[in-house]
């Protein structure tokens, strides 16, 4: 037994060595890695290169014009508009921002910027005319800007006072909005049915008798002035309406015009409900529901477009975003 365990363990051995002195190592060549950009960077010296402003631009305008020479104690430092503590309050308080005020003898402006129009820009004025004692030219130091930071403000101007992203200003003011409607039957003596909603003064409204009959519905609307003050909508435009069963689809709704009564109806109700004095309903139009293919028992629904002077494009009112119960309340 002895033996065999005495082979056993050298067998062993012997076979341990063998592999052993045929095994080879061989070190591969390491690849060199890709160039590193960041590598040539000395973090030591404790502060990260910075590349040129564009001085074309409204950022590079703002830092090396507007907040050195404008933004001073007691002057545009948010003691008086225009604000240039910040490049976001200087481009706010300047592209499409209504003028205060106007100087004697010379047509009012609309904007303190007008894109596209330096002679429309309250600013350009500033910096380019010295009419004492009521229109000094600005900055108030008494030292006008340079020639060449002048034609660099004109010249974003023209180019259409783009923001600090290089984006087309929006116009800011708020867009016009219906404070309700009223809905008449004229063949049943003027019935009135915007008041027919149940216990909910957001639900549809009720209109007895069916689809196939004559209604006149009519529009409150409210406009805000680039100015921020809100007028009745007495001056608003393009006046139309679709109708749809679908309150979220009036793809193939076609829009059918309003009539715009420069002489409205004075009406003492905002969203149906009874209002103290009455308000100017300038915006109406009498449809037939049958007519324009909905039958009894359907809920339509309706879109209104006007249009006020400082926007671009019609006001969708509701949208399809507003609250539910805006888009059921302007629905039958």
């Amino acid at each position: 037994m002895r033996s065999t365990l005495l082979l056993t363990g050298l067998s062993v051995l012997f076979l341990f060595l063998a592999c052993s002195e045929s095994t080879v190592t061989e070190e591969l060549p390491v690849p060199e890695p890709p160039y590193n950009p960041f590598s040539d960077i000395d973090y030591n010296e404790g502060m990260v290169p910075t590349m040129p402003l564009d001085s074309n631009t409204f950022l590079g305008l703002h830092t090396y014009i507007f907040s050195t020479s404008c933004n001073q104690p007691a002057c545009h430092d948010g003691t008086f508009e225009p604000d240039f503590r910040t490049v976001q309050s200087a481009y706010n308080s300047l592209v499409l921002h209504p003028v205060k005020k106007n100087y004697d003898g010379a047509a009012a402006l609309p904007y303190r910027v007008t894109p596209g129009e330096p002679n429309a820009s309250m600013l350009y004025k500033r910096i380019t005319i010295h009419n004492p004692p009521n229109f000094e030219r600005m900055p108030a130091s008494g030292n006008p800007l340079p020639e060449s930071s002048v034609t660099l403000i004109k010249n974003w101007i023209e180019e259409g006072a783009k923001d600090i992203y290089g984006n087309d200003p929006m116009q800011s003011s708020l867009q016009p909005f219906s404070y309700g409607l009223t809905a008449y039957l004229p063949d049943l003596g003027d019935a009135r049915v915007d008041t027919i909603r149940g216990s909910v003064f957001t639900n549809p409204f009720l209109i007895p008798g069916g689809a196939d009959q004559n209604v006149t519905l009519k529009f409150l609307y409210l406009e805000a002035t680039p100015a921020g003050d809100t007028i009745l909508g007495s001056q608003l435009g393009y006046n139309r309406i679709r109708f749809s069963k679908n309150p979220f689809d009036f793809t193939d709704a076609p829009e059918i015009q309003m009539t715009f009564n420069p002489f409205p109806e004075m009406i003492s109700s905002v969203f149906s409900q009874d209002y103290p004095i009455p308000l100017p309903y300038h915006h109406s139009i009498t449809i037939n529901p049958a007519d324009l293919g909905f039958v009894s028992g359907d809920v339509v629904f309706m879109r209104t477009y006007v249009q006020d002077s400082d926007h671009n494009e019609p006001t969708e009112i509701p949208q399809t975003t507003t609250p539910l119960i805006f888009l059921t309340y302007f629905a039958f």
